[in-house]
Order: structure tokens, then C-alpha cells, then sequence
């Protein structure tokens, strides 16, 4: 990601078509879609909402305040980016599954 994950993230999202946003986001899981729109501005997060089923961007919306309390270390976050672009063919495939490793306060 050579820009912002912001700036990847609607730069994605706004140039796929309707149907193909749609299906994307629907057959994605939600924690991946949470980490990659919470990037965005609310205003933003609600086109998008607007071109989904109400019941996944509710779903969306809870995990991105849930990932508000999380220690998702930045790598990870970086990660899950990656995976929310692969979708849209604007990042590679990285091999593997993302696992989340808490981390413990000192």
C-alpha cells in the first residue's frame, strides 16, 4: 500500500461497481471489513452502508467499535488490510490465515 489505507481503502470500494461491492463486502467477514472501514470517515462508511444489507453493516458497525477496545497490534491491522484489498484485486494474496494474538499489559 503505497498510499493511506485510507485513501486504498475508498479508492477501492468507490471504483468497483455496485453488484461487485456489494458481493465483495457481502461474502467478506466482517472483522476484515471493520478494520479496513474504520479508516474512513463516518460519512463514507454510510455510502457504503447505503449499497449494503442492513443487517451486515449493523454487524460491520459493532465489530469496528469492538475493535476500538482490541489490541490489534499495527502489523496485523496492516494485514487484515492487505486481505480487504486482495479482494479487490488491489493487493496480493498473502498465504496463510491471520491470527490474533492478544497482547498483555505490562
Amino acid at each position: 500500500m503505497r498510499q493511506n489505507p485510507a485513501g486504498a481503502v475508498w479508492d477501492a470500494v468507490s471504483r468497483a461497481d455496485a453488484a461487485l461491492l456489494q458481493n465483495t463486502l457481502m461474502r467478506m467477514p466482517d472483522k476484515v471489513c471493520a478494520v479496513a472501514l474504520a479508516t474512513l470517515p463516518r460519512e463514507k462508511r454510510l455510502v457504503i452502508y447505503s449499497r449494503i444489507a442492513g443487517p451486515k453493516a449493523s454487524r460491520i458497525e459493532e465489530e469496528i467499535r469492538l475493535e476500538a477496545r482490541r489490541r490489534t497490534s499495527a502489523l496485523v491491522r496492516a494485514r487484515i488490510l492487505r486481505s480487504f484489498l486482495s479482494y479487490f484485486g488491489r493487493a496480493p494474496r498473502a498465504p496463510g490465515t491471520i491470527w490474533i494474538k492478544p497482547i498483555k499489559p505490562e
